[in-house]
């Protein structure tokens, strides 16, 4: 299934993730895509284990078995002990499979997420955040486990795109945006992971100048 007829699901996501208790069970996650980039501590994918957290569950379908689950570390502040979020889990489409992984610090901002976007067990996409703003995100959009589209972000507005276009892990297409709008995009034509031509994207006006023109309207269509 095609990953852009499902983007419309991140739409949905953080309705879903805004849960709280219920259920039983549990259910097997997917394997992950490994991320490349800024590394993932060990410590960060830790937040997702339910190894020495409180699991508080929910049942959104009323089907008896879990479909969102939060995960709470125990922290001592100021001498007193707190459950702090580090996670949330949800299985979107209620198969019995978790789909979204929601990565939380201490403070409570999102840190990074981890979603199956065509519903088959394999993570397709990773979300990276700093102080809870979208920094960077990684996509398999030929679902071999790797990335090969890595999109950032400033102040969440998409300022580069990088692509691996052969397959071989190796960034060999970039786009450049301004203004959130493509502005030049380059190529590395002999595979060394190095731009060796550029294009400028059209401007707008350019590109209205260059579109055909409208074919005038028949004589009992005008007003």
């Amino acid at each position: 299934m095609s990953i852009c007829k499902l983007v419309p699901l991140l739409a949905v996501v953080w309705a879903l993730c805004a849960c709280g208790d219920g259920g039983a069970g549990e259910k097997k996650a997917g394997p992950k895509m490994a991320p490349t980039g800024d590394s993932v501590s060990e410590e960060q994918l830790s937040r997702c284990r339910v190894e020495g957290k409180r699991v508080v569950k929910l049942d959104l379908n009323k089907d008896k078995q879990p479909d969102v689950w939060k995960l709470y570390a125990t922290k001592t502040e100021g001498g007193a002990k707190v459950d702090i979020l580090t996670c949330k889990e949800v299985d979107l489409n209620y198969d019995g499979r978790k789909d979204l992984w929601v990565y939380y610090d201490d403070s409570g901002n999102r840190n990074m997420e981890e979603m199956d976007l065509d519903f088959d067990g394999r993570v397709d996409i990773v979300t990276f955040r700093r102080a809870g703003k979208i920094a960077r995100q990684e996509l398999d959009t030929n679902f071999d486990g790797k990335p090969d589209i890595w999109k950032h972000f400033e102040d969440e507005v998409l300022v580069r795109v990088d692509r691996d276009t052969s397959g071989n892990g190796r960034v060999d297409f970039w786009e450049y945006y301004e203004g959130g709008q493509l502005d030049r995009v380059g190529y590395d034509k002999d595979g060394d992971g190095k731009v060796d031509a550029w294009d400028r994207a059209p401007s707008q006006e350019t590109a209205a100048a260059a579109a055909p023109p409208k074919p005038a309207p028949k004589p009992d269509e005008k007003k």
